[in-house]
Order: C-alpha cells, then structure tokens, then sequence
C-alpha cells in the first residue's frame, strides 16, 4: 500500500529550500581559478555565485495544514468535526535542526536529496501527535517547464520516501490515524511530497521578495507496504512521447508524466496529477482548453497519442479533475470510481486521458500509458561508491518491471553508461568580459572499473530484479579538481520492446578518489595543515554562509581556534542535519584526516569536546544567512535555467 491508496490524508502549505548555489557550477570546486566574484549573488551580466550564495542547505515546511482524509472505503472528509486529523499541522523535527537538501554531486543535480528531515503531527492545539524520520531519498519525475517561470521557479518535481521511526505522542481519537497504523507494515508510512512555484529572486522592481527560497508543496501520507518500491508508485503509468524544447517529455496540451493506481478492494482508480498538470498564473492549474478531459481505456493497445478516436475506440471514465481545489484541497491525488464492469475493463488495457473533438463522440489522444503498458524503474537510483573502504565500495538496488500495473516475471534488463561528456548543462558562461570561470569543464563517464552484476538482470516471479554495484579497487582524479568521476547509467526492458522513461530515470553513481594517492605521503592519522587546507579552503570558497558568516576556516589559525565545533560537524552521520555539507562530498579517508586533524588540535590545545555542552550539544553553526539587501534587482532577467535542488 502507498500514499495513493486508502486510507491517506492530504496536506498543503509552502516549503523552504534555501540551497547554496555557489556549488551549482562544478567549476567553482577549483580552487586555483576561484574568484571572490563567485561568492556574490548574480547579476544581469555575470552568473558569479548564482541566485543564492549565501544559503543554508536547509529544506523545511511551513504553513502545512491537513486538509482532506480519505478513509478505507475512500470517503472523502473535508470538516473537523468529520475527524480531528484535519486542520492539523504538517510540521519539522520538534527537538533537532531543519533538514537538509544537497545534489549527488555538482555534474548530477538532478536528483537532490534531502537529509536529515523529521515530520511531524500537530493538533490544533499546539501539541505534538507524532514524529518520524523522513528516510533521505531523492526528487524524481523533475521537469523545467511546467510553468511559464524561468529557471527552478518553472520546475517542477516530486518526492517519495517512507516515515519510519515513528513515534506516537498521545491518541487523538482520530479514526484515519487508527486506520493508518492499522494498514501500514513495519510501522512506516508513504509519504509524497510535491514541490514547484519556487521562488529564486531575491528581489523585484527593487523590493526584497518576501517569498524567496519558498515554494508550494502539496503533500499525501498513507499506508506502507513492505513489498512496495519506497520512491516511486508501481502502478498505472501515463507518459509523454512528445517531446518539448527544454527536453521535458510533455503532451501536446502540456501534460507531463505521471502515475497512477488501480485499487481492486475498492475499485478505484487513484491518480496523482500533483506533478502533471500545466500551471498559469500565481502556479495555479491551468485547465487544458476546449472540450473536457477524460479518463479513459482505450480498446485498441496500438492506439498512439494525438490519434483521433471514434466513439467505439475508448470506454470513458470520468472527467479529468483540472480545479485549483484538487490541488488545495486533496494534494493533487483524484480518485475515481470504477462501478460496474469497468474494473475488468482496465486490466491488460492502456489507460489514457483523453479530449472530446466534438458531440458524436470522437476525442483524441492526449496521453496515455507507455507503450503495452511497460514499466520499469529502480528503487534507489542515486549512490556513492568509495574505493577507500570495501564496506562502502559496494551497494545494491532493486529494479520493478510490470506490464499494465502487473509483475513482468523473467524479463531482461539491459544497462548502459553514458559516453564520456563534459559537463555543459552547469556551465553557464557570463555576458560580462571575465566574469565566466576559467577553470576546465568537467568530463563525466570516464571508464573507470565501474562493474553491474550481474550485467543483464533478470527480474523474478515478482518482477523484480536485484544488481549490486561495486566500484574499482582505485580511483584516480579524472575530473581534476573535483574528486571521484560521476557515471550515468540508464537501464531498460532487454529486446525490441522497451519502457519510455522519464529522462532522468538513470542510475547516477559517483566513485570517489583513492586518498591519498600513491605519490602522496599523508599521514592520515597525524596529518598536517598543508594536507587538510586544500578541502578546508575549497569548503570555504562554496558556502560563504561559513567562512564569511562565521568564521573563515580556511586560514590556520581560525580554524585551529574553532577545532571543537569542526571535529563536531564533520563527525556527524551522512543523515544527521548537522553534518558539515561538504562531508557528503568526502571519501571515508578524506574525512578521517580532517577528523583525526582536529582531535589533535584539541588535544594539543585542550580545547575538548566537552565544550560542546555550551551549544546544547548540537551544531551552533546554523539557520545562518548572508545579506541578501545586497543582492541584485533582476526584474525582467530571464534566469538561468538549473537542475539543481528545485
């Protein structure tokens, strides 16, 4: 069971991502060519630090309310007096900080991940009903143009990861919760964030933008179910053939890709259109013009979009749900009825939604499943591999494949890596002479030892299919100043018959360099300033929030002077919110040294952990920001379209 299942809730309100943007250009990790130019916000004629140097990482809600449950049978309640789970607040972790949103790497930043994140259930009241950890899992179905905004504020993404953790502070007498526990495996939950109508300017005809670094967030929690995928829905999916010009696979009338689920207990059909419909002003749904949109089966399984129908070509459904209080009030997620007959009727035969031409009948074709209804995707999609320790050079994922919402048993999968490429999507060059960095393009996909096992899998009676991913014994540093290589690895169906796919459905992996090399004579467990100051200093160069905020560590003796807080955030576990961000990006003996470096300044300082206890024995270093009354007014300026954390 998921999210789109029975029984669930919806909830609506604004989230706050207020990312670093000085990493978002891979050449800035170059300390050689860094110019102090590339810690100030952009301007209309130089990309310099981006739209927001001086961010936090930090990714939270706010002003999230429960709107809407649906119980068992799929009755939907809107009133408090219905259940007191409505007007409840959605809120963050009630005794640690915010949580935060990091890319995979600067060459990948089409997965951003968020760690670190505690959800929490308000009442009414002010008091705490429950908490739990939001397992750190990345966006997916990311696409630029669903609104006419330029940049992150056009874009579009959605979340899905589990709650686990859970903890239940009182009983609310709340029958959707009762059912909720009662129907979830494991005491976890499926949660479904939705995120766009970011807003990425600081400033407007001159004014400070009240909303920058905030965006919607639509949201959807019910059961989990152990045998399903924890970031994606293994159901009924609706994709695309066309294509537009920022690559998005898009309909003609700008539908985007989404999914669906066919609920045989309840005789459902539950359909989230969070991530899928146009948007016009202010991001609201801006319903497709002329005739209504239908849900449909379509009788012939060779029928392609934008084909012209005639009445005996498709069974309707019901109307498509393009109202604003879809999105307000249920978090985009539309449940249809399937009385009757229809049930049989959907199984083995595509689905579509569909626009009458005119009265007799006739309609075309907007979008529809994929092609025979194939399907496949990978569970976890995002890893680093580290060469400097076997524990961590080897992971695993599981790949779903289905047919029409049902398990493709012993099928063949392929796998492929992506050519070597540098890296031009985020690179932008600047208008203003000088202003571009200097520094090299990155190249991606060097082979490099990267093995899949096995090479062609195979899925299950299931249709599941498990590879493990392990990296080479060595690394060296193809990318230069950046450490390790990304590879992209895109997956699909073995033979003539293959599953369109989303056109970030890849597996993206980043290796780690070998440190220290074999040229490098490093001490890891006593090293010195010299070998510590070039990641101190690149750290320092992309979050000015840090080293110009706070304190710049980059310098010996700044940084001696603070080992007690350094030791602290670079100790930190990879889904604690107080881990320094440039940990993420750090070999397991790149971190060591650092580690080791500052427990024996503390040593030799005395300057002991037990300081910590001044700070409440958490991160001091935090909910910082720079002065952004300094940033431009770039009214008018088109930005830069990003991949980056939308």
């Amino acid at each position: 069971m998921s999210y789109l299942q029975f029984p669930r809730f919806a909830f609506t309100g604004k989230f706050q991502a207020d990312v670093s943007t000085v990493n978002n250009d891979p050449r800035h990790f170059d300390n050689e060519h860094f110019e102090a130019s590339f810690q100030e916000f952009q301007s209309k004629d130089a990309m310099n630090g981006w739209w927001n140097p001086t961010g936090t990482a930090i990714m939270r809600f706010t002003d999230c309310t429960v709107k809407s449950l649906r119980g068992l049978t799929g009755q939907l309640l809107t009133a408090p007096q219905s259940d007191p789970l409505i007007g409840c607040t959605v809120g963050n972790s009630l005794s640690r900080p915010a949580g935060k949103l990091v890319d995979l790497d600067p060459d990948w930043q089409l997965a951003s991940n968020i760690y670190g994140l505690e959800v929490s259930l308000i009442g009414t009241d002010g008091l705490p009903i429950m908490t739990a950890a939001y397992e750190s899992n990345p966006f997916r179905d990311l696409w630029f143009t669903r609104s006419t905004a330029g940049g992150d504020s056009g874009a579009s993404a959605m979340f899905q990861s589990v709650l686990t953790n859970i903890v239940w502070h009182r009983d609310l007498k709340s029958a959707l919760l009762d059912q909720l526990r009662s129907a979830s495996e494991r005491d976890e939950l499926s949660i479904r964030l939705s995120t766009y109508g970011y807003q990425q300017r600081v400033k407007k005809n001159g004014v400070l933008v009240p909303d920058f670094g905030y965006g919607i967030l639509l949201g959807n929690i019910g059961p989990a179910k152990a045998s399903q995928p924890h970031s994606f829905i293994l159901g009924r999916r609706f994709m695309p053939t066309t294509s537009n010009g920022a690559g998005d696979l898009v309909s003609g009338n700008g539908i985007g890709c989404f999914s669906s689920f066919v609920d045989e207990q309840t005789s459902t059909l539950n359909v989230d259109l969070s991530n899928a419909l146009p948007l016009g002003e202010g991001y609201k749904i801006a319903p497709v013009s002329g005739r209504p949109l239908q849900f449909a089966v379509l009788l012939d399984d060779a029928v392609t979009q934008d084909t012209e129908l005639t009445k005996d070509g498709y069974i309707a459904l019901g109307n498509v749900d393009q109202t604003q209080s879809l999105q307000d009030l249920e978090g985009g997620v539309q449940s249809l009825p399937l009385p009757g007959d229809l049930l049989q009727k959907v199984r083995g035969k595509p689905l579509a939604i569909v626009q009458a031409v005119d009265g007799s009948g006739s309609a075309t074709v907007c979008v529809r499943e994929a092609p025979h209804g194939l399907e496949v995707r990978a569970d976890a999609f995002t890893f680093k591999l580290d060469p400097n320790d076997p524990a961590q050079n080897r992971t695993q994922t599981s790949l779903y494949a289905a047919r029409y919402g049902e398990p493709c048993a012993h099928q063949k999968l392929d796998f492929w890596i992506g050519s070597p490429a540098p890296d031009y999507s985020n690179t932008p060059a600047s208008g203003k002479a000088g202003a571009t960095p200097r520094a090299l393009l990155p190249i991606n996909n060097v082979p490099g030892g990267l093995q899949l096992t096995p090479e062609r899998a195979q899925t299950d009676e299931r249709g599941v299919a498990r590879i493990a991913i392990t990296g080479p014994e060595s690394m060296g540093n193809p990318r230069g100043y950046i450490d390790g290589q990304l590879y992209v690895i895109s997956y699909n169906f073995a033979g003539g018959d293959t599953a369109i796919q989303q056109p970030y459905d890849k597996l993206a992996i980043v290796v780690f360099s070998t440190f220290p090399a074999r040229d490098e004579p490093v001490d890891l467990d006593n090293p010195r300033w010299e070998d510590v100051q070039p990641i101190l200093q690149q750290y320092a160069n992309l979050y000015p929030v840090m080293s110009q905020g706070l304190f710049d560590f980059s310098k010996q003796e700044v940084a001696d002077s603070a080992a007690f807080v350094m030791h602290f955030v670079f100790d930190k576990t990879i889904d604690d919110p107080d881990q320094m961000p440039v940990t993420r990006d750090l070999s397991a003996t790149k971190r060591r040294m650092l580690i080791n470096y500052f427990r024996n300044v503390m040593n030799r300082t005395g300057k002991t952990m037990d300081r910590q206890v001044l700070f409440g024995k958490r991160c001091p270093l935090r909910d910082l920001a720079g002065d952004r009354d300094a940033a431009p007014d770039l009214t008018g300026i088109a930005t830069q379209r990003i991949g980056s954390k939308s």
